[in-house]
């Protein structure tokens, strides 16, 4: 129904920004599969980060957390609206699964043609922003997706960005109970490569938390203007 209403937007601007993007994801400790899956992807001129952690852990949660970044991406690329996609993600779920489960979203959206940066957050862990050696924390009200309770529309946080931001999104098992410490990180991060910095945020994570949970770390940079090739 949703695809049926949706035409796939049309953009006319060249983007402003440039960025890199990158991820890691490290399973818990005994398990193959990391039940924390991700999705990076452009659509016209906007960069889409979108990160899901699954119900528990192993196989399972893997499978729904991939389902689930599966499933936006699709909605997303086809011309969706942010929020009318994470709307229908939850119903579209439950009738491909034939089951009740639930998982958490994180989607970030740069639109690289204005320079803005828009999260959405069902049930995620916080998000952080870093400009100029300041670091903002980002939280979210909504419940994870699946939940009844949750059905309502995801209240958006938007905010402007510029060349030298950086945006790190984590599912719940990177910072253990205090985040203190990966805030002090990324304060004081000056390498110029979001791969090495998400590399070190597990690597840290790993000596603080044990492996006791998946974990996953997406990473982007916003670098300067006038950048024709796609991300």
């Amino acid at each position: 129904e949703v695809l049926s209403r949706t035409a796939p937007p049309e953009r006319t601007r060249s983007p402003r920004l440039t960025c890199r993007t990158a991820a890691a994801l490290r399973p818990k400790a005994g398990e193959k599969l990391c039940g924390d899956q991700y999705a990076l992807f452009h659509t016209g001129d906007t960069v889409y980060m979108a990160l899901s952690d699954g119900m528990g852990s192993g196989e399972a949660a893997h499978c729904e957390a991939a389902m689930t970044v599966r499933l936006l991406r699709q909605f997303l690329q086809a011309g969706i609206e942010p929020l009318p996609a994470l709307q229908t993600v939850p119903a579209a779920m439950l009738r491909c699964r034939g089951g009740a489960g639930f998982t958490t979203i994180d989607l970030a959206c740069l639109d690289r043609s204005v320079g803005t940066l828009t999260l959405y957050k069902y049930g995620a862990a916080p998000s952080y922003i870093k400009h100029r050696g300041t670091v903002a924390r980002y939280r979210g009200q909504a419940l994870p997706a699946g939940l009844e309770s949750a059905d309502g529309a995801v209240p958006p946080q938007q905010l402007p960005v510029s060349p030298g931001t950086w945006l790190v999104q984590v599912s719940d098992g990177v910072a253990g109970e205090d985040d203190e410490w990966l805030q002090d990180l990324l304060a004081g991060w000056d390498g110029p490569s979001p791969r090495a910095l998400a590399e070190e945020l597990l690597r840290q994570s790993v000596q603080r938390t044990g492996s006791a949970d998946d974990c996953a770390v997406l990473v982007l940079a916003v670098d300067g203007r006038q950048d024709t090739h796609p991300v």
